[in-house]
C-alpha cells in the first residue's frame, strides 16, 4: 500500500504522519487490495480538515472530515472509509456468480476534421479499440460504483432486470446520466 500524505497550512509532524499510518493500517486489514492512499491534511481558520482518497480492486473512494481537532477528523474519515468499503465488498459478495455479462468492443474514434467537408464514403480512424466486460449488476450498483468512482466517468454494464447492456455516464456537472436501450 503506497501512501502519500500532504499538508496545506499545516507543520506535518512525526506523531501526525504516525496517527495517519496507524489508522491506515486497519483499512487494509478490512480490505487487503488497498493499492494507493493519498491524504490531505489541511487547516483553514479553527477547522481541522483530513481528505483521505484511495484506489482498492478498481476503484476509487474518498471521504472527507472536518472538526476542531486533527486527530478527530483522521478518526471520522477513516471510519467513513471502512463502512464505504464494507458496503462495497458486501455488494461484490452478493453479486458473485449472479450472471457473467457481456464482453462488449468500444472503439475510439479520430474526428478532427470537419464533419461538413467529410464525403460520404469517408471513414472515420480509429485511434483506440479496447474489449470491456460488462458484468450484471443492478442499476443501483451500478450508480453505487460510479459514486465511490470520483474519475470514472463512464461505466458499461449489463442491466440483471433486463439483461442487457446499459451505460452510466457522469455528466460536466457532476450528475450521472443513465443509458437504457429500448426494445
Amino acid at each position: 500500500m503506497q501512501v502519500s500524505i500532504t499538508g496545506h497550512h499545516i507543520e506535518l509532524t512525526e506523531a501526525l504522519k504516525e496517527a495517519v499510518n496507524n489508522k491506515l493500517q486497519h483499512l487494509k486489514h478490512s480490505f487487503d487490495h488497498v493499492l494507493d492512499v493519498h491524504v490531505v491534511l489541511s487547516v483553514e481558520k479553527n477547522r481541522q480538515r483530513c481528505e483521505i482518497s484511495l484506489q482498492a480492486n478498481g476503484i476509487n473512494i474518498h471521504a472527507s472530515d472536518v472538526n476542531d481537532d486533527m486527530y478527530v477528523s483522521i478518526d471520522s474519515v477513516v471510519s467513513k472509509l471502512n463502512r464505504q468499503m464494507k458496503r462495497y465488498r458486501s455488494k461484490l459478495k452478493s453479486h458473485k456468480g449472479r450472471g457473467r455479462g457481456h464482453a462488449i468492443k468500444v472503439s475510439q474514434l479520430n474526428l478532427s476534421a470537419d464533419i461538413e467537408e467529410l464525403a460520404e464514403d469517408h471513414s472515420h480512424e480509429v485511434v483506440e479499440h479496447e474489449e470491456v466486460h460488462a458484468d450484471s449488476i443492478s442499476v443501483d450498483d451500478a450508480v453505487m460504483l460510479m459514486e465511490l468512482s470520483e474519475n470514472k466517468n463512464v461505466l458499461i454494464f449489463t442491466n440483471i432486470a433486463t439483461d442487457q447492456i446499459n451505460v452510466i455516464c457522469r455528466q460536466q456537472d457532476g450528475t450521472l446520466s443513465w443509458i437504457e436501450p429500448t426494445l
